[in-house]
């Protein structure tokens, strides 16, 4: 007899098949129209004077200034804006100061996140905000110890930082230092548990917000792990990227742990050292990377990721690694949305073909990377210093008020 969870996902798939969801196609069109309707009031219509880009293209030099699209910067927040990407300035609220440059920040959902800054030692407290990144306050009572710390997000907005320490929180407010249990097989991924690579094996554990480590799944996915999503698919499955003897790979489970398909990736010439994916409905996207952080190569699925497709395999020459940073962001309207660091002229790269070519988008402040958090995208490094910006979905973007 099935047990309790598999008759609940059954449940819950019956459920998702019955309602009655806008086809993608009718989603895309309208964020199309939307995008187009943006780039007309920011005069973006310019874009298409640059032509498309191959990606094996590689230029160096940062960004110009960005324009301005507020009329009144003094009551009104300044909006950057180009190619159908906004990102809302700095408002006239004070900005928090971490004691350090920003390393890393976690939403657990659209309003709740936690910054750090990077440290050696004596690491400063964190900083929290309850309403996107608007305001910041900081943690009273945050962990503290030597490292760098490593903030992961919970649903439900549950916290837990590694560091020399394992620490947990249940709101972000408060901390308190976890002793982790003696580690045993899993055998599934429970509500509001994640999962984590363990390093330098490959393997996939279990983390509890209030417990830390609990240890490994019993059913491994057919790889050697080096990344796994930070959040499930909206379909609830777990994405894991890695390698197949030499050749790059992704699993996916969509049982909790399970059990895995995993599915092994055209090889580029260069070895590979890690995969990363990212998802939107059925649109699933792999890169492929070196020890270096390039590209090497970009692989499409519009089925839910049963069938890959290679967009783009380095092969050397004029169809060499490209440089981009950090993690791709698939658009409501088709895109696939890039960070290339030094980028000419911007740091901001779209493809509407599936990543195989790129076109630059202007007017947007040069950045350095993007990571996927819990809750969405967290963008590094703006305007070239110690600046960031949240967005859910890649297209709207919070400058946080926080340095």
């Amino acid at each position: 007899m099935p047990d309790l969870d598999s008759r609940l996902a059954r449940s819950r798939a019956d459920l998702l098949d019955e309602i009655e969801q806008p086809p993608l196609a009718t989603v895309r069109r309208r964020a199309t129209r939307i995008r187009r309707r943006r780039a007309v009031t920011a005069g973006a219509a310019a874009l298409a004077l640059l032509g498309v880009v191959a990606i094996g293209v590689r230029p160096w030099q940062q960004d110009t200034t960005p324009s301005v699209t507020a009329t009144d910067p003094s009551v009104t927040a300044p909006v950057y804006r180009g190619g159908g990407i906004d990102i809302i300035g700095l408002s006239p609220a004070p900005v928090h100061g971490l004691n350090g440059p920003i390393a890393e920040v976690e939403f657990s959902d659209e309003g709740v996140g936690i910054a750090a800054a990077g440290c050696d030692r004596n690491c400063p407290p964190l900083a929290r905000t309850t309403d996107g990144g608007l305001s910041w306050s900081s943690v009273a009572q945050s962990p503290t110890g030597d490292g760098p710390m490593d903030v992961i997000a919970f649903p439900a907005g549950h916290w837990l930082v590694q560091g020399d320490r394992w620490w947990s929180s249940q709101t972000g407010s408060t901390w308190q230092v976890v002793t982790p249990p003696p580690a045993t097989d899993r055998a599934v991924i429970e509500p509001g548990e994640l999962p984590r690579v363990d390093q330098p094996l490959g393997a996939i554990g279990v983390l509890s917000w209030d417990r830390g480590p609990l240890g490994p799944l019993a059913t491994q996915p057919g790889l050697t792990a080096r990344w796994v999503a930070p959040a499930p698919a909206g379909d609830g499955a777990w994405w894991v990227g890695g390698l197949v003897g030499t050749a790059p790979a992704v699993a996916v489970s969509r049982d909790s742990g399970r059990s895995w398909t995993t599915t092994v990736l055209p090889t580029p010439a260069d070895p590979a050292e890690t995969v990363t994916v990212s998802t939107l409905g059925v649109e699933v996207y792999a890169m492929a990377r070196n020890g270096a952080g390039e590209v090497l190569g970009i692989y499409h699925s519009a089925d839910g990721g049963k069938r890959f497709t290679p967009t783009f395999v380095a092969s050397g020459g004029d169809n060499a690694p490209a440089p981009f940073t950090g993690d791709p962001v698939p658009l409501l309207d088709g895109r696939l949305l890039v960070i290339q660091s030094a980028g000419k002229p911007s740091s901001w790269w779209a493809s509407a073909d599936d990543g195989k070519t790129f076109i630059p988008i202007v007017d947007l402040p040069a950045a350095s990377w993007i990571r996927r958090t819990y809750a969405g995208y967290v963008a590094y490094g703006l305007f070239g210093g110690s600046w960031a910006a949240f967005s859910t979905d890649g297209t709207n973007w919070q400058k946080l008020q926080l340095n």
